[in-house]
């Protein structure tokens, strides 16, 4: 089914039906804000521990950007 079709649907249904929808989408990006949140902090966490790339390969990638003129 695509995208349009789902909208002239959603379009027919009853006022009580929509709501009932938009809750549940509601609720789904909230799940999915959470799941991204939770990675993002664990992703930040690692990178506060030193895990995501040591001094030393940061410097070398800063000296390639620069000499790459970036």
């Amino acid at each position: 089914m695509s995208f349009l079709e789902i909208k002239q649907q959603v379009a027919e249904l009853p006022w009580e039906d929509r709501f009932k929808l938009s809750a549940f989408l509601a609720e789904l990006d909230e799940r999915h804000e959470a799941e991204f949140r939770g990675q993002v902090d664990n992703r930040m966490k690692a990178m506060d521990a030193g895990r995501k790339m040591s001094a030393e390969e940061f410097e070398g990638r800063h000296r390639k950007l620069q000499q790459s003129g970036r």
